[in-house]
């Protein structure tokens, strides 16, 4: 999980006790035996237990769209080389998934195509969206980004997204094919995520987009203010009420932006945990707007609770719409 794009984030931070990313793959939280929720193919409760399911781990600090090899500075006249190559996974990924769908020379394209990710994955799932339609042009899409909002600073904006010098390379990866999605590398950092599920929805109007978070997300806020200090560490757990409203204030203008799409819809449930795809949480009972995660996840393809997909937010419906003080937002930060 997490992602790097200077020499604090991406070296220093390793040496602490509060990383910015994990930069190795071989680890229990990348193994999908090792998940529940969407991951646990032997729950009855699983809508998608059925579905054949491709897993992309994750350690290039780069939030699956690096394609980079980057030199940051450790010392004078030292450096150390960070591997951005996420899209390149991806793509190699994209590559024997076709071979899985190739018969006799020929393609079979699936029916449907479901794109999740939870964290850093939710925004490689948005951004490789339109790669992977290009893949299977036949197969209606779905997407969920889990805990990826896009509530983002200037800082990141402007070291790993602009050209021309993204430690990423990110411009180069986005698809020429939907329009508007280029030109969101010039936006403000308050624009940019928006304009991203914009040119998707509005390129893709047969298909289904939606996102899930909590409103108080621990690590997202923790993650935004990295990036507001993201060269002095000793700011980032200093998560304080206002940090927090700022977040949740910018998570909303972002969600209910984009909730104008007809094909776009939310869930922004109580609390401040971190994704829910990998959690047992994705089978709780608790409800926003009287609808489970679980049903709401099941109607964004279809089936028995397709009338269950709506939009829906836990400050509509009355839950706690404060800032965390900092006691309640280090114990959320060690509960995700």
């Amino acid at each position: 999980g997490g992602a790097c794009w200077n020499n604090t984030t991406c070296l220093a931070s390793l040496q602490s006790a509060m990383p910015a990313y994990v930069p190795s793959d071989d680890l229990p939280p990348n193994n999908p035996l090792l998940q529940d929720g969407v991951l646990n193919l032997n729950n009855p409760d699983n809508p998608y237990r059925d579905w054949s399911v491709a897993y992309l781990p994750y350690c290039t600090g780069d939030i699956h769209f690096g394609s980079k090899d980057t030199a940051y500075l450790v010392a004078p006249g030292v450096t150390k080389t960070i591997r951005h190559r996420g899209f390149d996974n991806f793509l190699y990924a994209r590559k024997w998934l076709k071979r899985h769908f190739m018969h006799e020379g020929k393609m079979h394209n699936p029916r449907k195509i479901l794109v999740t990710g939870a964290s850093a994955g939710a925004y490689g799932a948005v951004l490789n969206y339109a790669h992977i339609k290009a893949a299977f042009p036949g197969a209606k899409g779905y997407l969920l980004a889990d805990g990826g909002s896009g509530v983002i600073a200037e800082s990141l904006m402007q070291e790993a997204i602009r050209p021309p010098n993204s430690v990423w390379n990110f411009a180069a990866n986005l698809p020429q094919a939907v329009p508007g999605m280029t030109a969101t590398t010039v936006l403000a950092a308050s624009s940019f995520t928006p304009a991203i599920y914009s040119a998707l929805t509005n390129h893709y109007p047969e298909d289904r987009f939606s996102q899930y978070t909590t409103v108080h997300d621990a690590v997202q806020a923790l993650f935004y203010n990295i990036m507001l200090n993201d060269d002095d560490m000793s700011q980032w757990n200093k998560l304080t009420p206002q940090l927090f409203a700022t977040w949740t204030s910018s998570m909303l203008n972002n969600s209910y932006t984009v909730a104008a799409a007809p094909n776009y819809r939310l869930y922004i449930a109580p609390g401040c945990t971190h994704t829910i795809l990998r959690s047992t949480a994705m089978y709780s009972t608790e409800t926003v707007g009287g609808t489970t995660f679980r049903d709401w996840f099941e109607g964004l393809t279809g089936g028995k609770n397709r009338m269950a997909w709506n939009n829906l937010s836990c400050t509509d419906a009355g839950c706690q719409y404060q800032p965390l003080t900092p006691t309640q937002s280090t114990a959320c930060v060690s509960g995700s």
